[in-house]
């Protein structure tokens, strides 16, 4: 269950503490052991310092006994500290595991409008950067919070009991401490948001930047660019300097703590010694002490460093995971009705769709069916709003409620992956994972349905031959969004990909742009003949493409001008009549 967005950030973390309580649990007990048995080991060396100042030979059983259970304490503390510190590191990692999966499955949930936002090169930042500041706070800097608290409360009791005057006398430099390290900690934080959007930005430019090489070479522009990235690079150096400086004015104040406590025990406990008021042995537990303390004050520094990039980071990664996700999309149809989904079609009903920012809509009133068994065409120029239509079907754009059904339910009370599992959509413009052929044909396949073999599924879509010649076959790496294949090998494995398992409604939007004419009519024959969906909408600016659908659309500034067969439309629009005529001739009307 994931915690409400209107929540703190410390019991935003809390709630993924307590995910791992009884290992936490387990964990502080230990921590306080380790700090029991630090504080009680000065006791037993300042009593044996006693007794070797006395009778030796009649103090030799008690003294055995000391060192006895000194030895004994060290020993025990070894176990417990590194025992303590794997029961804190290993949730610490497991949290940051948590968290990152939470974040990667609420960015899966984020639409169009959610990622024209956010920059691409932010969102890998906050996941991969930031979270190591929330690993650190649920691993180290809880552990030495615990332990710090133990050592500070735990080590005055003792000195207190040795002497009570002196323990007073130390808190005056611990005090002074504190608020030094209080006032550190403000401008520490705000240095650290900054740094950490700076990152981000670098990081965003860096993607930027690698996605559009070819063109920074072909326009010869390195030297810009490397401007511009030292730029980015140099502020990020200048906050980690200023960030370097608090740390290193504010850490020696603290570490140097312990020393100044020295100096008091020895001048004062120096005085109370002459006046007997102390013991050598006591005097030497007293200096133990204050050793004992030197650490959680130089573990102190830090923690403040750390804490502080910490809750930076939650905060960072939180703009990821307090995002909203809408009420249907939190909500499934039952399997079996997701499965009976599109038994009766889709209806789009006066369906218009004006983009973000824009006055003109780029849809307007359309209106038509799609039923099963129906093979429908959508023709029109580049900018007719046959892709915005597209996105409209598939839910990649939010359309206003009653304009869109599919089997009596309107589109808007779904949630988008129940439409998309009636509707599949192949892109002009396909991606492709930087992985094996093999595994992008399989990715996102119906596993409850029957599958093709991988050969058919190439042979159908004409990429067989071509892979066969590939170094590994169909095990081949195809590189980073398929960098490795030409355009119209791209189209022709995404083809391939919605031929493996049948689908209810397919829509292939333009994805024969790429290819050549034979392929064209060999991979048209493959359609008409072997794709396995119920229905098939096929989107495209050649009308050679829609000679066998059962039913055309011809879409003209974002309206159906004209609607029925390949012959009646030859007979009845202009339009469609003379882009036929053109693309016959060779040319092709774009």
């Amino acid at each position: 269950m994931k915690p409400p967005a209107n929540i703190s950030n410390a019991r935003f973390l809390l709630s993924y503490l307590l995910h791992h309580k009884k290992t936490y649990g387990l964990g502080i007990f230990l921590v306080f052991v380790t700090n029991w048995l630090a504080v009680n080991i000065p006791m037993h060396i300042g009593t044996s310092i006693d007794l070797l100042s006395g009778e030796l030979e009649q103090n030799q059983e008690l003294l055995v006994y000391n060192v006895a259970i000194v030895i004994g304490f060290a020993l025990v503390m070894i176990v417990t500290r590194t025992i303590s510190r794997i029961l804190f590191f290993n949730p610490g990692r497991a949290i940051e595991r948590e968290l990152k999966n939470d974040a990667f499955a609420k960015l899966t949930l984020m639409q169009n409008d959610f990622y024209n936002e956010h920059e691409t090169g932010k969102l890998i930042s906050i996941v991969n950067n930031d979270i190591n500041g929330v690993r650190a706070l649920a691993g180290v800097v809880l552990l030495q919070i615990f332990n710090i608290t133990f050592a500070l409360s735990l080590t005055p009791v003792k000195m207190w009991q040795i002497s009570p005057s002196l323990t007073l006398y130390c808190v005056l430099p611990v005090l002074v401490t504190f608020y030094i390290a209080h006032r550190a900690i403000a401008y520490m934080r705000e240095m650290t948001k900054k740094r950490m959007v700076e990152l981000q930005s670098l990081s965003s430019q860096t993607i930027g930047m690698l996605s559009g090489i070819e063109e920074i070479k072909a326009y010869q522009v390195q030297p810009w660019a490397a401007t511009e990235f030292d730029g980015n690079n140099r502020a990020i150096l200048t906050r980690s300097l200023k960030l370097a400086r608090i740390r290193t004015l504010v850490l020696p104040i603290i570490t140097y703590t312990d020393r100044i406590m020295k100096v008091l025990i020895l001048a004062v406990g120096g005085s109370y010694l002459i006046q007997q008021n102390l013991t050598i042995g006591e005097l030497t537990a007293l200096l133990s002490y204050a050793t004992l303390l030197a650490m959680p004050f130089i573990s102190l520094g830090m923690i403040f460093s750390a804490y502080q990039t910490g809750m930076v980071s939650l905060e960072s990664l939180r703009k990821i995971l307090d995002q909203p996700v809408a009420e249907t999309e939190q909500h499934h149809l039952e399997k079996s009705d997701r499965d009976a989904l599109f038994s009766k079609g889709i209806e789009v009903k006066n369906l218009s769709y004006c983009y973000p920012g824009e006055e003109r809509p780029t849809l307007k009133h359309i209106s038509f069916s799609i039923i099963p068994g129906q093979t429908l065409g959508i023709l029109g120029k580049v900018g007719s709003g046959k892709t915005t239509l597209v996105n409209c079907l598939n839910r990649y754009l939010d359309v206003e409620p009653g304009q869109l059904l599919i089997d009596g339910h309107d589109v808007t009370t779904l949630s988008k992956s129940d439409v998309r599992s009636a509707v599949r959509t192949i892109t002009q413009e396909p991606f492709l994972f930087s992985d094996s052929v093999v595994n992008n044909i399989r990715f996102g396949s119906n596993k409850d349905a029957e599958a093709l073999s991988l050969e058919t599924a190439l042979l159908q879509a004409d990429m067989l031959n071509e892979v066969e010649q590939f170094p590994e076959r169909e095990n081949t790496l195809v590189g980073e969004k398929g960098i490795l294949l030409s355009g119209g090998q791209k189209q022709r494995l995404s083809l391939s990909r919605a031929m493996y398992t049948p689908s209810k409604l397919m829509i292939l939007d333009n994805v024969l742009s790429a290819v050549d004419n034979k392929t064209e009519r060999y991979l048209l024959e493959q359609i008409f003949n072997n794709l396995r969906s119920e229905s098939t909408l096929i989107v495209s600016h050649r009308a050679s493409v829609l000679e066998k659908v059962d039913h055309i659309l011809v879409l003209q500034d974002g309206e159906i001008v004209a609607q029925g067969n390949h012959q009646q439309l030859l007979e009845t629009s202009d339009f469609y009549r003379e882009t036929w005529e053109l693309q016959q001739h060779g040319g092709d009307q774009s």
